[in-house]
């Protein structure tokens, strides 16, 4: 698979506000940044997967300006074995249970975390 498939097919699940996640056929490895080759056995299998969204907040951290928080990020790894950095959309602790989805800012995706009651 070519990259720029790779980024069309991301592309196209970013928009319908889901996480694309590629699993590599041969050693069945997930990651979610868009290679064209398996950063682990560089197998060039691959297959491009929609996550759940569900996932545990693995870190976090808090953005000041002036004493007030301006933004909270940090890493979530999702059930399907892949980790991503993006922004939450509240105050969280690790090991929290969120909810993922995109959303389009311009002409880039961003990755937002929510809380699960």
């Amino acid at each position: 698979m070519k990259l720029s498939e790779i980024y069309s097919k991301y592309e196209e699940v970013l928009s319908k506000g889901n996480i694309p996640y590629i699993r590599c056929e041969d050693c069945g490895y997930v990651f979610f940044y868009p290679r064209h080759l398996c950063p682990k056995c560089n197998s060039s299998k691959l297959e491009i997967l929609v996550s759940t969204g569900r996932g545990k907040v693995y870190a976090s951290t808090k953005v000041f300006r002036k004493n007030e928080v301006i933004g909270i990020y940090g890493i979530v790894e999702l059930t399907e074995g892949f980790r991503v950095y993006c922004n939450f959309k509240s105050d969280v602790e690790i090991g929290d249970e969120v909810m993922m989805s995109s959303i389009k800012v311009g002409d880039k995706y961003k990755l937002l975390a929510e809380k699960v009651k």
